[in-house]
């Protein structure tokens, strides 16, 4: 890439845009402390379902675990979306799942890389074997307003132009972007129409159909299914097994070395070789 980025413009996303429900309201900010929780005051005070903010950079991004999310100008896409439909019981905790293969489908659509999903929600670049972090998603509940509904916010970060120096050298190794995956810079502006129209597609058939649907094409995309993994538990508790499935809510089925099956809702997933 030379030059300085191209800036998001709500006129260059929009003529790709054809949802119904995700980003008929479209807010595009240049600098925020974090996309999300700037989305979590608006659904507080009434926002539409659907509502998306999106920010050139953030100065306080945020990633699963209380993680610092990386968020430079202009390189990234940097994205929360509002879901406060009352989706089925029993498909509100496959939201970051949906999320995520909402990820997988864009960019399999813009490129032609080798992505999979790492439970419970990264999205990987496989090279050389190798699964290297694209995207991560983090999902927030919050009230919506003076009736106090419960709605989500779910915030997707992805590496779009990002070249590697502008990594951290801890980073180099276990991050990559689409830059340097395909060796080509890719229009943000397209890549989140996509995006947005792919989540808008899944969450319309969440919400009347249930997670079936969302369950079996996530468990084609997901690569920790049948791996070997380590899950380092919030805390410093780590447990080793094989991924052998999903739970019906979307919990990792963990058959450790003693022959218990456990239940993994939250933690984190490391693939061992």
């Amino acid at each position: 890439m030379t030059g300085l980025p191209t800036p998001l413009a709500l006129d260059a996303i929009r003529p790709h845009l054809a949802t119904r429900v995700i980003g008929t309201t479209l807010l595009l900010h240049d600098e925020v402390d974090s996309t999300n929780r700037v989305l979590a005051d608006l659904a507080h005070q009434g926002a539409p379902d659907g509502t998306v903010v999106v920010a050139e950079s953030q100065t306080a991004g945020r990633g699963r675990l209380g993680r610092t999310w990386l968020s430079p100008r202009g390189l990234n896409l940097y994205v929360s979306i509002l879901l406060a439909r009352t989706l089925p019981p029993e498909t509100v905790t496959w939201t970051p799942m949906l999320a995520a293969l909402a990820v997988f489908r864009a960019i399999r659509t813009l490129t032609i890389l080798d992505v999979r999903l790492k439970w419970p929600n990264d999205v990987l670049a496989i090279r050389g074997g190798v699964g290297r972090k694209l995207a991560g998603i983090l999902v927030d509940a919050v009230g919506t307003g003076p009736t106090s509904g419960r709605a989500v916010v779910v915030g997707i970060g992805i590496n779009v132009n990002m070249p590697l120096d502008a990594f951290p050298k801890e980073l180099r190794a276990t991050a990559t972007s689409l830059l340097i995956e395909t060796g080509s810079p890719v229009d943000r502006g397209r890549l989140l129409a996509t995006l947005l129209g792919e989540l808008d597609r899944l969450y319309d058939h969440a919400g009347t159909h249930g997670p079936d649907d969302i369950e079996a094409a996530y468990r084609v995309a997901c690569d920790t299914i049948g791996k070997p993994v380590r899950i380092e538990l919030i805390g410093s508790e780590k447990i080793e097994g094989t991924a052998e499935g999903l739970a019906s809510d979307g919990a990792l089925r963990l058959l450790t070395k003693n022959g218990k099956v456990l239940e993994i809702r939250a933690g984190d997933v490391v693939h061992l070789r």
